[in-house]
């Protein structure tokens, strides 16, 4: 009967949120909800970040004008800078998180708290590598946006299509960041955006540049462009990343499988991730940027900076992230991750995991 309760409760709560394939749709809550209740495993998840967001209630925003990532060593002023700024966006992915497992209000007044003052600070990036960092911001306000106060919510709609704008016009066709990671980190913000703000010109827009990137950066045998120019499993993963994350929405969104979509070289996201198996594994190693191309790896190596040095062995860890998306494409793929992390055998080893689980359709539901 209790459970009953609970779980009229949460329809309740859940009806009023709307929210869209960039966060979670009211079904989606519904089900990591059920998750939770039904799985120690993923309780555990929503007892950790509810616990962190609670620890997170009383701080406040620290927004800053300009995020400066993007070709900066560690230690440089502008980075230090951005690092500390950007701890916002943790404690606000706690936040966003006891608001999805709780429904609470205080959690999704003090993530509007957090996004509009972001909105009101912070400059559009011009660089899709400092512009990538507003990936949580988007998604919580994905989330929140139709509770949102009318004036506030047009703030921040005004500010996402300035977004928008910054990363279209900051594409340059001619240079080479047109089909590398820069292209993947800038089709990614401008989808997430686009999505939240329902402008289905961008939508389309953004489909097709990333469908020509894919064309220009993945090769048939599983290699990517950044991993030939870097010679580094890191770039590889980097620029991977990107292009699941932003296929995940258009799966949702439209049912397009554009994970296993296969370029005109034959090419496909998903033979890039199998590329990565056997490194993840530590059935084979990498000695990392021994051949690189960028002057700016040899800098971080110069740098002292932990896993950019020349020659520096892959570690299988760093695939994890891009592994975890993929098992969204792949629910196979979750023993792999599973080895990567500190609970191996865990149902939902990672969070990203117990996300898939509550997003992923069913069977039958995508297009090729």
């Amino acid at each position: 009967m209790r459970y009953l309760f609970a779980v009229l409760v949460w329809i309740t709560e859940v009806s009023a949120l709307s929210a869209g394939v960039v966060s979670f749709t009211d079904a989606e809550i519904l089900k990591i909800r059920s998750l939770v209740t039904d799985s120690p495993d993923a309780a555990r998840w929503s007892t950790s970040l509810v616990n962190n967001a609670k620890n997170s209630m009383s701080a406040v925003p620290h927004p800053i004008e300009n995020i400066q990532s993007a070709g900066k060593l560690k230690g440089s002023v502008e980075k230090n800078q951005t690092e500390e700024a950007l701890k916002d966006f943790y404690r606000l992915k706690n936040i966003e998180w006891a608001y999805i497992f709780t429904g609470d209000q205080t959690y999704e007044q003090k993530a509007a708290e957090y996004v509009l003052a972001w909105a009101k600070v912070c400059r559009p990036p011009e660089n899709p590598i400092d512009g990538t960092n507003l990936e949580t911001l988007i998604e919580t306000y994905d989330l929140i946006r139709p509770q949102m106060e009318p004036a506030n919510q047009q703030v921040v709609d005004q500010w996402l299509k300035s977004v928008i704008d910054t990363l279209f016009n900051s594409d340059i066709p001619t240079k080479g960041v047109h089909t590398n990671n820069w292209q993947a980190h800038r089709l990614k913000i401008i989808a997430m955006a686009a999505f939240t703000l329902g402008d289905q010109a961008v939508e389309q827009q953004a489909l097709e540049a990333l469908k020509t990137l894919m064309t220009a950066n993945l090769n048939a045998d599983g290699t990517t462009l950044d991993f030939l120019e870097r010679d580094a499993l890191h770039y590889h993963v980097y620029d991977l990343e990107p292009m699941i994350r932003t296929a995940m929405i258009y799966q949702r969104a439209q049912g397009l499988d554009l994970y296993h979509w296969n370029t005109d070289k034959g090419a496909s996201i998903a033979q890039c991730v199998a590329f990565l198996f056997p490194f993840a594994k530590g059935e084979k190693t990498h000695a990392e940027y021994v051949h690189t191309t960028v002057k700016f790896d040899l800098q971080r190596a110069q740098n002292h900076e932990k896993g950019h040095g020349i020659g520096e062995a892959f570690d299988p860890k760093a695939s994890q992230k891009c592994l975890e998306l993929a098992q969204f494409f792949e629910p196979q793929l979750t023993s792999l991750v599973g080895s990567l992390t500190t609970t191996p055998n865990s149902a939902y080893p990672s969070l990203q995991i117990l996300i898939n689980e509550a997003i992923r359709p069913s069977a039958g539901q995508l297009k090729p």
